[in-house]
C-alpha cells in the first residue's frame, strides 16, 4: 500500500509521468513497438471454463465490461523469449499504472512468474528496457478481470483450473454375462462447465476416455468373472482427478456365442472350396474354442445341412485365434453348396475328426478357465451364421494392372439405363453369356449404393445396395454369373461427395447415415456453407456436400466400404468417380487398402502430361481413362488424316507413354450427350473403325454400352470379331505397336500379342501385309490379319 500510495504521489505531482487508461504505450512507446520485431499477438479472454476451452470471448478481450470480482492475487505465468520481462500494468477501478518498464517477473516452471494483489489488471508486457512491447490486437491492452491463476503465452492468456475432484457415486445399473453398465454423479462442488470428461478404469488400465457423458456400457467382457471399476474426472485443461472409491462387480453366467463374422468364400477350384471367417462380435460371456461347420446342397433347404468339419480355434497354450479357415475337399465339380458356421465355448471329444484334434480339445478342457468351466450345456454351441453359397469349379483371377492378359472391358450402362422397366441388373444377367462370347472380361457396372439422383452419382447410404438399377439381391446375382463367366465386375466407387439422409437441428441436411456422419465430415470451403472439416484437397462441386478425405474417419469409412465391396459383394476392380475432388495421395491409400486391384481414374483432361501427373501423383496404381487419344482418334478418324496417331514412332496420349495405365475407349456415358466434346463420336462406321483401332492396339479397350447393344446386330457382329481377334492373338496392356504408315487415307500397324502378331489398317488408301497373313476381320475402311494366334 506505501509502494502505491508513493506512486500516486508521483504521478499526481510529476507530469511528465503520468499516463491515462486506455492512452497506453505513449508516442514513444508505439514508436518504439513499431521497430519491435514480436509478431501480433491475439488474446481470446473467457469464462472461467470456456476460457481454458478457447472458445469464447466473454471474460478477457480488451475493451469488455469489467466483472464483479473478489479480492485477491492475480498470478501470471508468462512465456516469452526475452531473457528478463516486465509487467506495466494498473489495477482496475484506479487510474494508477506502474512505473516503466514495470515489474519484473521472476524465472518458474519454465517461464516468468509474477502474482499481483487486487480483483483485475489492464497491463502489457514488455522486454524489460521497455524497446520491444507484447500487446492485444488492435494495439490493445490485455486484461484479467478476476483472481486466479493464468498464462500468457503466444498472445493467448489462459486460465489454470484447479485440479478436479473424483466422481461420486459410482454404481453398476445393470449386469450381464457380458457386458456391465455403470453410472456416477459429479464430482462435488465442480462447475459442469469445467468438466472434459472422465475415465473409465477396469482392473487398473484405463478402457474408456468419455466426454461429460456420465454413464457407460462396457462390452466384451468374460462371464462368471469379477471386474474392478474406478472413475476419475477430467478437467476441460486436461487435468485427471484421483481415482473414485473401487466397486466390484461380478458378470453373470455365460450363454450362447453369437454367430461368426464375415464368413466369405476365400478360394475355389474344381477339387476344394474354402472359407474364411471370424469370431463371433459377442463371445457370450466365455471364450470361443471351436467352431463347427455345415453343409447342404445349394438345390436342398438349410434345414438339411450336416456338420461336415470342426474347426479349434484354441491353441495348446491357449491362444485364440482371430482368423478362421477351413476348406472342404470333398465337393463334386460342378456342384454349388451352402455353407454355415457356429461357435462352440467349448468342444468335447466327439467333436474331434482327427487324433490330434481329440488331444487339443483335452488339453483346452484341462487349462480352461472358470468362464468356460461355468457353460451349461444348452448355452454351448450358438446359432449358425448366415449362408455363403459356392461352386467347385476354378476361382476368377482378378485383373491387375501389370498382368499381360488380353483385357476388354465394357461399361455396361449409359446415361437412361437406371430408368429400364424390366431392371438394369436383370438386363445385364441376361447379356452375360454374350460378353462371355465376346471375350470381354471386365464389366463397369454403375454405381451400386442408394442415392438421391437416379443414376448413382450423388450417392446417400453406401451400403444399401438398393437403387434404380435394381435390387441388392438382383445384383449379387449378376455379380454371381458373371464369376462363373469369368468376368470381373468393376464397382464405380463415388466417394468424393455424398448426400445426407437426414436433417440436423437447425433444419439442414447434414446427417449422414451408413456410414454415420455429421457437419465435421463436410469441407469448411464447400459452397453450402455448412462444412466443419478441413479444407478440400481438390475441386468444389456444388451438386452435393464435398467430403473431407484428411479425416482419419472419413480414410477408415471409405476403406472399409471399397472392401467390402471387393471382399463381400464380389467386385473384383474399381473405377475411382471424379478424382479431381480429393487427394491422389489419399485414392493412392485406397486402392492399396484393398490389395491394389486393377483400378481406373476418372481425370477428364486431353493433356497427356496433366494425366501422367496424377499417375504419378497416385504412385502409379490407378489407370487413367485416355483423353487424349480419345480426342485424336475422333479427329482422325473425321478427317482421314491419321498423322495426328504417330507421335515421333509412338502412339498418342498415355497410350503411346504409359500404355499399362491406358483405358481407350470411343465413349463413355457422358461424352455421349455432353456437347461441349462436339456431340457423339460419329455414325456406325466411324465407330467400328475406332473400335478395330483401340481393340488391336495396346492399353485396355472399353466398349461403350450403347455401341455394344444399340447401334444394330452388324455393329455387334463386328464388335465381337475384332475381340476374338484380341484374346486369340493376346494383344494386352503393353503389347509392342510397331506403326509402318500415319498419313492421309492410311494408318497401319503390326502388335505384337503373346500369341501371334497383328496387321492392321485404316483408311482409304489400299494396304496390306502380303503373304502369310491370315484375313480376319475387316468393315469400312478398315482391316485386321493375324499371324499366329488361336
Amino acid at each position: 500500500q506505501v509502494r502505491l500510495l508513493v506512486r500516486a504521489f508521483a504521478r499526481e505531482y510529476l507530469p511528465t509521468c503520468r499516463f491515462r487508461s486506455g492512452y497506453l504505450p505513449t508516442q514513444r512507446h508505439r514508436e518504439t513497438e513499431a521497430a519491435s520485431t514480436a509478431a501480433p499477438l491475439r488474446t481470446k479472454m473467457q469464462t472461467r471454463a470456456a476460457l481454458a476451452r478457447k472458445n469464447s470471448h466473454s471474460l478477457l478481450t480488451a475493451g469488455l465490461d469489467e466483472q464483479e470480482a473478489a479480492e485477491g492475487n492475480i498470478e501470471l505465468l508468462y512465456f516469452t523469449g526475452w531473457k528478463s520481462p516486465a509487467i506495466h500494468y494498473r489495477i482496475l477501478d484506479t487510474e494508477v499504472w506502474t512505473d516503466l518498464p514495470g515489474e519484473k517477473f521472476t524465472e518458474q516452471n519454465g517461464g516468468f512468474f509474477i502474482s499481483i494483489p487486487g480483483k483485475g489488471i489492464e497491463f502489457v508486457c514488455n522486454d524489460g528496457v521497455p524497446t520491444g512491447w507484447d500487446k492485444a490486437p488492435g494495439n490493445q491492452n490485455y486484461y484479467i478481470r478476476k483472481p486466479g491463476k493464468y498464462t500468457l503465452k503466444n498472445g493467448t492468456i489462459e486460465q489454470q483450473l484447479s485440479p478436479p475432484k473424483p466422481p461420486t457415486l459410482v454404481v453398476a445399473t445393470e449386469v450381464g454375462s457380458t457386458t456391465v453398465c455403470l453410472s456416477w454423479n459429479p464430482p462435488d462442488g465442480m462447475p459442469e462447465s469445467e468438466i472434459g470428461g472422465y475415465w473409465i478404469y477396469r482392473n487398473d488400465v484405463v478402457v474408456h476416455k468419455l466426454g461429460v457423458t456420465r454413464n457407460l456400457k462396457d462390452e466384451k467382457l468374460k462371464g462368471a468373472v469379477e471386474y474392478k471399476y474406478e472413475v476419475s474426472a477430467v478437467n476441460v485443461q486436461g487435468t485427471e482427478s484421483e481415482k473414485c472409491d473401487a466397486i466390484i462387480v461380478k458378470t453373470n453366467v455365460p450363454g450362447k456365442p453369437g454367430p461368426p463374422a464375415w464368413l466369405k468364400v476365400a478360394a475355389t477350384s474344381p477339387n476344394f472350396i474354402e472359407l474364411t471367417w471370424k469370431p463371433p462380435m459377442d463371445l457370450g460371456g466365455a471364450s470361443v474354442t471351436a467352431y463347427s461347420i455345415y453343409r447342404s446342397l445349394q438345390s436342398q433347404p438349410e434345414a438339411t445341412a450336416e456338420c461336415v468339419g470342426t474347426v479349434i480355434s484354441r491353441d495348446a497354450d491357449g491362444q485364440d485365434k482371430t482368423e478362421l479357415s477351413w476348406k472342404d475337399t470333398e465337393v463334386k465339380q460342378g456342384e454349388s453348396y451352402s455353407y454355415q458356421v457356429s461357435a462352440i465355448h467349448l468342444a468335447d471329444g466327439t467333436m474331434a475328426r482327427t487324433v490330434s484334434q481329440a488331444e487339443l480339445v483335452e488339453e483346452i478342457k484341462r487349462k480352461a478357465s472358470n468362464s468356460l468351466l461355468s457353460v451349461e450345456d444348452g448355452e454351448n454351441e450358438g446359432p449358425r451364421c448366415e449362408a455363403v453359397v459356392a461352386k467347385a469349379q476354378a476361382m476368377l483371377k482378378a485383373p491387375r494392372l501389370d498382368d499381360k492378359d488380353p483385357h476388354i472391358m465394357l461399361q455396361a450402362f449409359n446415361w437412361d439405363s437406371c430408368y429400364n422397366k424390366d431392371g438394369w441388373y436383370k438386363v445385364l444377367s441376361g447379356q452375360v453369356p454374350d460378353m462371355k462370347e465376346a471375350g470381354i472380361d471386365m464389366v463397369w457396372l454403375p454405381p451400386p449404393s442408394q442415392c438421391v439422383d437416379d443414376r448413382g452419382y450423388l450417392p446417400g447410404r453406401w451400403y444399401d445396395l438398393n437403387s434404380k438399377y435394381g435390387t441388392a439381391e438382383q445384383l449379387k446375382s449378376l455379380i454371381s454369373s458373371m464369376h462363373e463367366s469369368g468376368i470381373s465386375p468393376i464397382a464405380d466407387i463415388v466417394i468424393n461427395h455424398r448426400c445426407a439422409q437426414e436433417k440436423d437441428q437447425d433444419g439442414k441436411w447434414t446427417v449422414f447415415k451408413q456410414p454415420d456422419w455429421e457437419r465435421w465430415a463436410i469441407c469448411r470451403n464447400d459452397p453450402s456453407g455448412l462444412g466443419q472439416g478441413a479444407e478440400s484437397t481438390g475441386q468444389n462441386i456444388e451438386y452435393a456436400p464435398d467430403i473431407d478425405h484428411t479425416n482419419k474417419k472419413i480414410q477408415e469409412d471409405s476403406k472399409a466400404y471399397m472392401k467390402w465391396l471387393i471382399e463381400e459383394i464380389g467386385f473384383r476392380a474399381i473405377r475411382l468417380d471424379f478424382v479431381l475432388g480429393y487427394g491422389a495421395w489419399i485414392q493412392e491409400q485406397y486402392v492399396r487398402s484393398v490389395g491394389s486391384p486393377y483400378a481406373v481414374a476418372e481425370y477428364w483432361h486431353g493433356d497427356v502430361q496433366v494425366l501422367r501427373n496424377y499417375i504419378n501423383a497416385t504412385k502409379g496404381v490407378t489407370a487413367v481413362y485416355d483423353f487424349p487419344v480419345y480426342y485424336t482418334l475422333k479427329n482422325a478418324i473425321h478427317s482421314n488424316d491419321f498423322g495426328g496417331l504417330n507421335c515421333g514412332g509412338r502412339l498418342p496420349g498415355v497410350m503411346g507413354s504409359d500404355p499399362i495405365r491406358s483405358v481407350t475407349f470411343v465413349e463413355n456415358h457422358d461424352t455421349c450427350h455432353l456437347e461441349v466434346v462436339g456431340g457423339k463420336f460419329g455414325d456406325n462406321n466411324q465407330v467400328c473403325r475406332a473400335y478395330a483401332f483401340l481393340l488391336t492396339h495396346c492399353g485396355v479397350p472399353s466398349i461403350f454400352w450403347s455401341d455394344w447393344s444399340d447401334r444394330g446386330p452388324q455393329v455387334r457382329k463386328e464388335l465381337k470379331a475384332l475381340c476374338q481377334v484380341r484374346k486369340s492373338v493376346g494383344v494386352h496392356a503393353t503389347s509392342r505397336v510397331n506403326i509402318v504408315a500415319s498419313q492421309w487415307g492410311l494408318y497401319a500397324a503390326y502388335i505384337d500379342g503373346t500369341k501371334g502378331t497383328i496387321a492392321f489398317k485404316m483408311g482409304g488408301n489400299d494396304w496390306s501385309p502380303g503373304g502369310g497373313w491370315a484375313f480376319k476381320a475387316s468393315g469400312n475402311d478398315y482391316a485386321v490379319w493375324t499371324k499366329g494366334g488361336e
